[in-house]
């Protein structure tokens, strides 16, 4: 190993009515090790099948179509140089990919023998690899994936291309063609750079991975606060909220927005929703300190607790099949953050304490908070005070009802 040092989603800038302060997160300078590798591509899918490698929950699911894959399965037989991958070891044999992940999909998919037809299918590579996992035989087989076949134009108008329409399994034999050993040249002979980067410092978090990851990915464009967040405080809590509860229909059907946003700016709303409903009697100022602070504390979540919270979080949704697709949004049909997450605790309690049981808000009560001037002053100027957080929640427990 040579050392050194050192889609799918969409913009919603311009959704959110109320939005969080522009704190900056200040990033400190990082120590950084960096292994350089050269791994063929027998060598690097073992690290998935032995669930070494995953693809983490914020990258975007995986998006090539079958020509431009073909093309780069192509390159790789022919032993033509492809640009370099880059992981990010957060532990022994705990990598994560933070960019390459189409090109070791691609990788992974030819050798499988399937192709995702659908988005059913691209979701279901991105649920498995993402928790470090194959994809079973019973899923890739399944009707959502086809036969991952070769796409690629004729080398000349009179020659079609050898590897046009092959599968893995369907290589050209060695003595086919010049004695070339196709599935040689794909399994051992061509190699990928391979970039690993660990943190030294500052330790216990990841921040420096979203930050890499940013500036491959962006141009060098700064992070906003949720994606330093997620990096740094990384959890199970965060799977389920990327890879559920934000892609939950209703839910993006009262944020107007069915796509995820590029940024986290959904995210990040859920994020507040869930620290004010279980940390908020003792919410402190500024509100990105409270979001990191809830952060750090729900990584010591449990399966059990991340289920409940799911529950809940379904039963809220529930609870709000007699709203319009509007309420909470203000006249300019921006989402109205305060009023969101104000209705969202106070639903919330009710269910963690006495259940559901059927009952549904009241539009009539979600029209007299907006109108009620006391939480219409709370909802201005500052409002991540702790006065006017805990005005909000105060006026919303009593307005809201549940029928």
């Amino acid at each position: 190993m040579e050392h050194k040092k050192k889609d799918r989603y969409s913009d919603m800038s311009d959704l959110f009515y109320n939005e969080f302060e522009e704190e900056d997160i200040a990033i400190k300078p990082y120590e950084l090790d960096y292994a350089s590798n050269d791994f063929n591509v027998s060598s690097l899918l073992s690290f998935i099948s032995r669930g070494y490698l995953k693809i983490p929950s914020f990258q975007r699911n995986y998006i090539w179509k079958k020509d431009m894959a073909s093309k780069f399965i192509e390159s790789i037989i022919l032993g033509l140089p492809i640009p370099q991958v880059f992981w990010f070891e957060k532990s022994r044999n705990n990598f994560l990919v933070i960019d390459g992940q189409q090109r070791i999909i691609t990788l992974y998919l030819f050798k499988k023998q399937r192709f995702p037809k659908n988005d059913k299918g691209r979701a279901i590579i991105r649920r498995y690899l993402s928790n470090g996992n194959e994809i079973p035989d019973r899923e890739i087989g399944g009707d959502n994936f086809e036969d991952f076949k070769l796409k690629l134009p004729a080398t000349t108008p009179d020659d079609d291309n050898p590897l046009n329409n092959r599968k893995y399994d369907t290589l050209p034999p060695i003595s086919d063609i010049n004695s070339y050993d196709f599935k040689g040249e794909f399994d051992f002979l061509s190699s990928i750079r391979t970039i690993i980067i660990k943190q030294i410092a500052p330790s216990g978090d990841y921040s420096s991975m979203f930050e890499i990851f940013s500036r491959l990915n962006s141009g060098g464009v700064t992070l906003k606060a949720q994606e330093i967040r997620m990096s740094m405080f990384y959890s199970i809590f965060y799977d389920k909220l990327i890879d559920e509860l934000n892609l939950n229909g209703k839910w993006r059907k009262f944020l107007g927005k069915s796509e995820p946003d590029i940024h986290m700016s959904d995210v990040e709303v859920l994020v507040r929703a869930f620290a004010l409903l279980e940390l908020g009697d003792n919410y402190q100022a500024p509100m990105h300190g409270f979001l990191n602070s809830f952060s750090e504390h729900a990584k010591s979540y449990d399966k059990e607790k991340i289920n409940e919270l799911h529950a809940i979080f379904n039963d809220f949704w529930s609870s709000c099949e007699l709203l319009k697709s509007d309420a909470f949004k203000n006249e300019k049909k921006k989402f109205y953050i305060s009023l969101f997450d104000a209705v969202f605790v106070t639903v919330c309690k009710i269910i963690k304490k006495e259940g559901l049981k059927g009952r549904k808000i009241q539009p009539e009560s979600i029209e007299h908070l907006v109108k009620n001037p006391v939480f219409s002053m709370a909802s201005q100027g500052n409002t991540a005070s702790v006065g006017h957080v805990a005005t909000r929640l105060s006026e919303a427990s009593k307005t809201v009802v549940l029928l």
